[in-house]
């Protein structure tokens, strides 16, 4: 049960951005993004994460490891699936080792928002402790 799990195809959201989604485990799905997160592509991003949330899972974890930029544009954008998760009492894991997006989260005064794991295995071993 580790990242390198087949998913399927990347789709394209927004202009340099692409989604897949893959289930590592049952009712957690792996939402994972690639390419640059910005105001251009954030909203298709969130679009998607959205309708996955409303599919009722207990969690969600939010693969960002292949972002090649998280611009700070495209934060209120996360906030948002932070509170519409919380809102449904749907946990929500980010999974980044780049330090840039811990950053952009502090440096907009949000990353308490959100808990931050450095790999998918890291955020599973979260999701099995009471």
């Amino acid at each position: 049960m580790g990242a390198d799990a087949d998913g399927g195809e990347w789709a394209p959201r927004g202009r340099d951005s692409l989604v897949r989604l893959v289930h590592l485990r049952p009712a957690v799905p792996v939402v994972q993004v690639q390419g640059c997160l910005d105001h251009t592509t954030a909203p298709a991003v969130q679009k998607f994460v959205l309708e996955v949330l409303a599919t009722s899972p207990w969690a969600v974890v939010l693969d960002l490891r292949a972002l090649t930029d998280l611009a700070p544009d495209a934060v209120p954008a996360l906030v948002e699936l932070a509170c519409v998760a919380g809102d449904a009492d749907i946990g929500l894991y980010l999974v980044g080792t780049d330090p840039v997006v811990a950053h952009v989260l502090a440096a907009a005064g949000v990353h308490r928002l959100f808990e931050i794991h450095p790999d998918i295995d890291s955020a599973l071993r979260t999701l099995g402790r009471p």
